[in-house]
């Protein structure tokens, strides 16, 4: 249940700190738009999810009111990073990204329980970086394990042969396109965090085709990436769900 802020272990690095429960990750909220009718009820117009809150209940112990100023000033510290990584020791394998909006004490001995509560904007939780590599023409995400589609990190391709144009596409309708020859046994790059895209480690972003499905080439469980092109191949994606 050990719970770390911003890759930093609290119950690990501030000795006395224990991190007792987490309520918060399996909710959610949707927010609705609706517009009144003139007979009962409304008219359905839209939704979003909503960015929910994690409460971190903890306790503290100390020896003498310097050892708690201390531990609570280092706690303080730790907590003061902004919109970082949030992750618990019985879910090792996911993280989320949060911020935390408060800190309360239950007490004021040498040994108080208290509460953290983290606001996460983004309400999903992604797991640690995972890849795929290959040859070939066509990569599948059958061990994608979630309902949610998500923007893969970076797509890497080495074509085995010369090629006029290097095109990426998926049986979802993505598609991604750069109109410059790429020679064999030259890299290709696609960064989808970054939005960049390089050639052997030149920026060949200009020649990116305006209609490509950059910052919304997501991929799930049923996915079939194909290039246009054998060669070999390295996909970095995170899992996204709920």
């Amino acid at each position: 249940m050990a719970f770390s802020y911003g890759g930093q272990c609290l119950d690990s690095n501030i000795d006395g700190f224990t991190t007792l429960s987490v309520a918060g990750r399996g909710d959610f909220t949707r927010a609705v738009t609706a517009t009144d009718l003139a007979s009962d009820g409304a008219k359905y117009l839209s939704s979003r999810l909503e960015s929910k809150k994690l409460t971190i209940k903890f306790f503290l112990k100390s020896v003498s009111l310097t050892d708690l100023t201390a531990k609570l000033g280092k706690l303080k510290w730790i907590l003061s990073a902004k919109n970082t990584t949030v992750s618990f020791a019985d879910d090792p394998l996911y993280k989320y990204v949060g911020t935390v909006t408060s800190v309360t004490l239950d007490d004021t001995t040498l040994h108080p329980t208290g509460s953290i509560e983290v606001t996460l904007s983004d309400l999903y939780c992604y797991s640690i970086a995972q890849q795929k590599t290959g040859t070939g023409k066509t990569v599948a995400f059958i061990d994608y394990d979630s309902e949610f589609p998500n923007v893969p990190l970076s797509v890497e391709f080495t074509p085995s042969s010369a090629i006029s144009v290097f095109q990426m596409t998926s049986n979802q309708s993505k598609r991604f396109l750069l109109n410059q020859s790429v020679s064999a046994g030259k890299k290709v790059v696609v960064d989808f965090e970054t939005l960049s895209c390089t050639v052997n480690g030149a920026n060949v972003l200009s020649s990116v085709s305006l209609n490509s499905n950059f910052a919304d080439f997501t991929i799930d469980k049923n996915t079939v990436l194909t290039f246009n092109a054998d060669g070999r191949y390295l996909v970095r994606f995170e899992v996204k769900k709920l």
